[in-house]
């Protein structure tokens, strides 16, 4: 029973090593830059543990409401209609509990191939969304998500860095101190840097960038924040890239605001002031989907903006709708030939990723 719970404790610890605004182990001077001039890191997203089966129950619900309309001539019930991605043809007659055990073997998956990756990456990062339960709304259940996510994510090697940040579903659509709170105990700082050798990464909290209506004092503490990091040590960085749940854009920089990327007021000064400090990456989650687009400054700077798809449930775009929004969304499907991650190469000739499925990393093995 003790080793068990030594076991428990040792594995928390390893979720909790982004404190005080840094990342133990990954802190300046702890890798010699002369011996990092190449390697790799791995980007995940959106492992969201019990979104596939919620999207199940909601569809059920919006089938018997759409039934009611139909026995009783146009009723209705004066609920918001929200747009749901329609479950992939292949997982017809799967339950709540088949839909759960699919998400839970792709992160399988995702843990087996970063552990037999060689040469073995420096880190791996999941950029948010780990799980589906928002905290505020059903802390039972979330909590029940976040110990499945735990138990498959503390089998990544111990000798790669793993680094957890939150997404909306992590902290709430609104976070609040409670919600930021509860976050630090299971996961540690929700925004902080890190080193690689002289190469520079940033982690952002950007829910507080999408809505701070409960959190005005936090987020502007990191808006303080952010601007010293872009200001430290700029003249002995190789490379700096950003990390964030929500992207700034999706394909374009001036596209329209939109539920998936951040409003376009704050998007561009946001992305100002990371080309002002040198930024040249910035990798996100959220879209469920694979995006790219770059950001090119007033004075010439740039930014290549990386949005991953899930190693989850990836949503596939309807044309007819709005790409940017939830109208958009027109089936979701948790599967190996289309759930992956993607493998980052930096070297002094600059970065270069790649987005594999896990059928794809499986079939290379």
């Amino acid at each position: 029973m003790l080793a068990i719970q030594i076991n428990i404790m040792e594995n928390d610890q390893r979720f909790l090593a982004a404190d005080g605004r840094k990342y133990s182990g990954l802190e300046r001077g702890d890798l010699s830059p002369k011996d990092f001039q190449d390697y790799t890191f791995v980007q995940l997203a959106d492992t969201q543990l019990g979104m596939m089966t919620q999207m199940k129950e909601v569809q059920h619900l919006l089938y018997l409401r759409t039934l009611i309309k139909i026995f009783t001539l146009g009723f209705k019930d004066g609920k918001k209609e929200i747009p749901i991605p329609e479950l992939s043809a292949i997982h017809r007659g799967q339950t709540g509990e088949d839909l759960f055990e699919i998400e839970v073997e792709l992160s399988r998956q995702a843990v087996h191939c970063i552990n037999k990756m060689s040469p073995k990456p420096v880190f791996a990062v999941i950029c948010g969304d780990l799980v589906h339960a928002f905290p505020d709304k059903d802390p039972k259940k979330n909590a029940m998500e976040v110990e499945a996510f735990k138990n498959i994510y503390a089998k990544i090697d111990p000798s790669i860095r793993l680094v957890c940040l939150c997404g909306n579903h992590d902290v709430s659509e609104k976070p609040s101190a409670k919600e930021l709170g509860l976050w630090k105990e299971r996961f540690g700082d929700d925004y902080f840097s890190f080193w690689v050798g002289s190469d520079k990464y940033i982690v952002l909290n950007s829910q507080m960038y999408k809505n701070d209506t409960n959190c005005k004092q936090e987020a502007e503490h990191q808006n303080e924040w952010l601007d010293k990091e872009l200001q430290q040590g700029q003249e002995n960085r190789r490379f700096t890239a950003v990390f964030s749940h929500i992207p700034p854009f999706i394909n374009d920089p001036e596209e329209s605001s939109g539920y998936f990327p951040l409003s376009k007021e704050v998007r561009l000064d946001i992305l100002a002031r990371l080309a002002e400090g040198d930024v040249s990456h910035w990798f996100c989650g959220h879209y469920h989907r694979n995006a790219e687009g770059t950001f090119k400054s007033s004075n010439g700077k740039q930014i290549e903006v990386i949005t991953s798809g899930a190693v989850g449930g990836n949503i596939e775009t309807d044309p007819a709708g709005d790409v940017l929004g939830l109208s958009g969304m027109k089936s979701i499907k948790a599967d190996a030939s289309v759930s992956g991650l993607r493998i980052v190469s930096v070297s002094k000739k600059g970065i270069t990723h790649e987005f594999k499925t896990f059928e794809s990393l499986m079939t290379e093995e």
